[in-house]
């Protein structure tokens, strides 16, 4: 961020919070959609379940009705007690009212049936079929089974599969109210197959929808897989229990929407515990929440765009003053023309930003103005305070540390470059008879007026300083040996025909002069000025007004002028 610019910060900002903001308001709207959706789409699911059982439950509820009401029907008391081929036209005239009726049979109390339609089991024992045993003792409804008895007398089912039943049985009384027999009705299981079709429809199974129909216990009545389990014990138990409702099952290879209903029975029909389940494929049953919440995540994401967008002409509005103030500022100092940041319009703190801008630079004018004195003022003080220090305040010349500073740099470069390097130190002969003889005034002026003909008498290059009293130090640049014997003699002879004028009296003065040259071995400039020191020692050793240099034998103690 501490590269980017404001109004790319701000755009950056905004951006990301009006995202935020559409997101999150994107996501909960969907979340809410997708919610409610799904709510809506397992209540259906459940409708559709409990809609299925409530058909199977009145259709049975019909099959009870009439098997219930043919064996109470007072004119039909005598037909029970008739002939068998009365009996099998009464029988025969209910199936064809209704066609569902694979078998009607009327059945003595001992479980021979007396008469049914088309004559099947006539003359056959069914004491040991549940129906009978329970239409005995009053109206009774048997779950579904496949045939047994009628099962080669009906032949194959259309669809290749067994015939399968629901059986309906009631007893006939005779006037004394004893049990004359029971009549007893096979309803073909196709009834609940085409009930089930009726309610699909050809659009609901394109759209992978199917409805199945299971025993209390859970075993596939109709469906896919008749007589395998496809829930498990506690699934079905909890179906049981809730009666109904919806879920996911994610058991197989995808997940289903589930919905169930119990058949629970109607009116006076106790019903047979059917658990009917209506299942979709979870990608089918809620792809239009899914594309609802997409719809609404890209409208949020529309929207979020569109912010971006604005932000960003807003950030361009806001940041063009900023923008005038920095381009003003930078040319500051650069442009002659440009002195102050102008004056810009915009937000209250842009307009006190430009203000405060505006005094800052009248008040650093001011500052400069100050501190370009303050340091030229400082310059010229510290200019004066180094002369100070390093000049000798009696001869205007270089003092020992003045002269240290320039020696010390000589050296350097000296060993370095191997450029020739020399000193020479200087001593006035008898100065002390100067100074009884003529007073110290006097003194002072030959030391100035020494000091001022050594100077013109050397290179520009050369360094003279006074090191105190009456002795003076030479540093001489590329010189050879005898070049610094010449340089020496030449000081030597300039001094020696110095007149001195002080007051009425003429002073003429003498010099000894000692040198050495550097050497490699030397290991600074104070090793140099040692052996200079000591050739001088040996020119006043000689008789004074002499050049003596360190290390050369060719009458270095004969030089006279």
């Amino acid at each position: 961020m501490h590269h980017r610019s404001l109004r790319q910060q701000l755009t950056l900002l905004v951006s990301v919070l009006c995202l935020a903001l559409m997101c999150i308001l994107a996501a909960g709207a969907a979340y809410i959609a997708q919610s409610r959706i799904r709510q809506i789409v397992m209540h259906y699911a459940a409708q559709e379940a409990a809609l299925t059982a409530s058909i199977l439950d009145r259709g049975m509820f019909e099959r009870h009705r009439e098997a219930r009401n043919l064996a109470a029907m007072v004119p039909l008391k005598t037909v029970w007690s008739g002939s068998k081929a009365g009996i099998r036209q009464v029988l025969e005239q209910l199936q064809a009212s209704y066609p569902d009726y694979a078998w009607i049979g009327y059945v003595t109390p001992d479980g021979i049936v007396q008469a049914a339609t088309q004559g099947m089991l006539e003359g056959q024992s069914v004491r040991a079929r549940p129906w009978f045993q329970d239409g005995l003792k009053g109206p009774a409804v048997g779950d579904v089974h496949e045939a047994q008895l009628l099962a080669k007398l009906l032949g194959p089912s259309p669809s290749g599969e067994p015939f399968r039943f629901v059986d309906v049985a009631a007893p006939v009384h005779d006037s004394a109210g004893q049990v004359a027999g029971v009549i007893g009705v096979h309803l073909s299981w196709t009834w609940a197959d085409e009930a089930r079709e009726a309610i699909l429809g050809e659009q609901a199974r394109a759209a992978g929808k199917s409805i199945w129909i299971l025993a209390g216990d859970g075993t596939m009545l109709l469906g896919p897989g008749v007589g395998s389990r496809p829930f498990g014990d506690d699934i079905v138990a909890a179906m049981r229990q809730a009666k109904a409702g919806a879920f996911e099952d994610e058991t197989g290879s995808e997940a289903m929407l589930t919905g169930f209903a119990v058949a629970e029975g109607y009116r006076d029909y106790s019903g047979l515990n059917w658990i009917v389940v209506s299942r979709q494929p979870d990608s089918i049953a809620f792809a239009a929440a899914k594309g609802i919440v997409w719809t609404i995540l890209g409208l949020g994401c529309g929207i979020a765009l569109a912010g971006l967008i604005f932000t960003l002409l807003i950030a361009r509005r806001v940041t063009r003053p900023l923008r005038a103030i920095i381009e003003a500022a930078n040319r500051i100092g650069r442009d002659p023309t440009i002195s102050q940041v102008p004056r810009v319009s915009g937000s209250l703190e842009i307009v006190q930003l430009s203000s405060a801008l505006r005094s800052l630079l009248r008040r650093a004018g001011a500052a400069e103005q100050q501190v370009i004195a303050t340091s030229s003022q400082h310059e010229k003080d510290v200019t004066v305070l180094r002369h100070l220090a390093e000049t000798d305040a009696l001869s205007g010349l270089l003092n020992r540390r003045g002269f240290s500073l320039l020696a010390d740099d000589a050296f350097a470069l000296y060993k370095r470059y191997e450029r020739p390097l020399a000193v020479l130190i200087l001593d006035i002969d008898f100065f002390k008879a100067i100074n009884d003889t003529y007073g110290h005034a006097a003194g002072d002026a030959v030391i100035r007026s020494v000091g001022e003909i050594l100077t013109r008498t050397l290179r520009s290059s050369d360094k003279v300083a006074r090191f105190g009293g009456e002795e003076f130090v030479v540093l001489v640049h590329e010189v050879d040996a005898g070049g610094i014997i010449t340089v020496a003699q030449n000081l030597r002879r300039a001094v020696e025909t110095l007149a001195i004028e002080h007051q009425e009296h003429s002073i003429s003065v003498t010099v000894s002069i000692g040198g050495a040259m550097a050497h490699r071995g030397d290991a600074d400039i104070q090793e140099v000025l040692e052996r200079a020191d000591a050739a001088l020692y040996k020119a006043k050793a000689a008789g004074r007004n002499r050049v003596v240099v360190d290390g050369l034998q060719i009458q270095l103690a004969t030089a006279v002028a």
